[in-house]
């Protein structure tokens, strides 16, 4: 029986790196990397096996050991390729058993009426399939690329909402600030603590993230990795890379209301403490609120109006109108409610109640007036269909949710102008609310117009 080199090499590992074996004068063979080390690190040349002592460093060749070296190395390398029971070639493919077999397996009485195909068909066939994988995950990746590049941007807005929110509050303030010092004090740290709270969310979002994203990138990597290796491997590796690469997480989703609640800080602000404050304060029946604004809108320092005016920034997040110039007021609750909007000379506009899901703003419905090229239109008609009484300045719209109904009017002139009471009215819920709806695309502002005070009080 032939011997091994790993049966002569004193170092065996050494083996797979084909280091120069060299023979000792004592014949035991090291390489010489080996031996070298050995000798620096004891100081002085002796065998490390029998510790015989030599005079010289010369240390010759053993080129059949290298051969031998050469030859285990590579037979250890091609034995992967060979049928582990017939010795020969792994060529072929059983299908029924999903394994490769070479020609003799083919004939055994184990795979008796299977169906085989050539190795190099099904490598390209199943290197297909796990491309059409990959191609799915890259696109999954691509989502979460997009997801953690938008989740970034809303972080960095919320920065600025949280400038802009206390730049809003401060110049109420200043007209307050011999009496509301404390209130001021108290309204920044609620819009700090808020930031810091969405800011966190947001982070712990980012962060969640970038995990799923290192988690599927070292997948897509491991998949490419077995597409470029040889057949067989690939072949044995297969199913185990498919399942896993089939395994994607569902696409990313953003947070919702993760932007700073700019309504809860700003909106009615001097009417909160319109008690002590009365000769100062007016109040606005409905506050827009400006994650919904699309971003070709531009609001009014305390949210009041809305007009068209392009070049403002804000983010993708779920709650705003992206493809419309459209912006909600802030929820209706039960009851009655009524606001009044100061149209003029905008020229093409629509008001009234939308009702829907506010994470899903394209899907709302709408119940509404409108004006574009000086003809009029009502609940979804034809323009030019309805004819109002009176040029419309300023319209008042009346929501009635215990009686289900909407209605507007001219309120400059006191003129009734139409009313509905849709069948299709919703049912309210935590995800199902309405809202004040206003459209334009005009640069002079539609206007919520405020309420003037009166408070009186009551000796007991």
């Amino acid at each position: 029986m032939a011997s091994r080199a790993e049966d002569h090499l004193q170092c065996p590992t050494c083996l797979e790196s084909f280091k120069d074996p060299v023979m000792l004068p004592c014949s035991h063979n090291f390489c010489r990397a080996c031996v070298q080390q050995w000798w620096e690190q004891k100081g002085d040349q002796t065998c490390p096996v029998c510790r015989t002592e030599f005079s010289s460093m010369d240390l010759p060749l053993n080129l059949a050991l290298k051969n031998m070296c050469e030859v285990f190395s590579q037979a250890s390398v091609e034995s992967d390729d060979i049928c582990s029971l017939h010795k020969e070639k792994l060529k072929l493919f059983c299908v029924d058993h999903q394994e490769l077999v070479c020609l003799i397996c083919r004939d055994a009485k184990i795979h008796a009426g299977h169906k085989f195909c050539p190795l190099i068909e099904v490598h390209e066939d199943h290197k297909d399939k796990l491309q059409g994988g990959l191609q799915d995950a890259k696109k999954i990746l691509q989502d979460y690329i997009e997801t953690r590049d938008n989740c970034n941007e809303q972080a960095t807005y919320i920065k600025v909402q949280r400038e802009q929110v206390e730049n809003k509050i401060k110049m109420d303030f200043e007209e307050l600030r011999r009496f509301l010092r404390a209130e001021e004090k108290a309204r920044l740290s609620a819009v700090r603590e808020e930031e810091e709270e969405k800011s966190r969310m947001m982070k712990e979002k980012i962060q969640a993230l970038s995990r799923d994203m290192a988690a599927l990138s070292d997948e897509i990597r491991s998949t490419e990795e077995q597409l470029t290796s040889d057949p067989v491997s690939f072949m044995k590796n297969f199913q185990t890379t498919m399942t896993k690469i089939q395994k994607l997480p569902d696409k990313p989703k953003l947070l919702s209301r993760a932007l700073l609640d700019e309504v809860k800080h700003v909106g009615n602000l001097k009417f909160s403490v319109w008690e002590r404050m009365k000769e100062m304060v007016s109040y606005s029946p409905v506050i827009l609120d400006p994650n919904t604004a699309a971003p070709v809108l531009i609001l009014s320092e305390h949210l009041t109006s809305v007009c068209l005016r392009e070049g403002q920034h804000r983010p993708k997040n779920p709650e705003r109108f992206q493809l419309w110039n459209r912006v909600l007021g802030s929820a209706l609750v039960s009851g009655t409610t009524m606001w009044d909007v100061e149209v003029g000379d905008n020229r093409q506009w629509k008001l009234g109640l939308a009702w829907g899901d506010s994470c899903l703003p394209h899907s709302m419905k709408a119940w509404c007036i409108a004006f574009r090229d000086d003809k009029y239109r009502k609940f979804g008609e034809p323009f030019g269909s309805w004819n109002p009484p009176v040029k419309l300045q300023k319209i008042r719209v009346h929501v009635d949710m215990n009686e289900r109904s909407v209605s507007f009017s001219e309120s400059h002139t006191n003129t009734e102008l139409c009313k509905t009471k849709p069948s299709n009215w919703p049912l309210l819920s935590d995800n199902m609310k309405m809202f004040p709806y206003f459209y334009t695309t005009d640069t002079i502002p539609l206007q919520i117009i405020p309420l003037a005070c009166r408070v009186t009080t009551q000796s007991q």
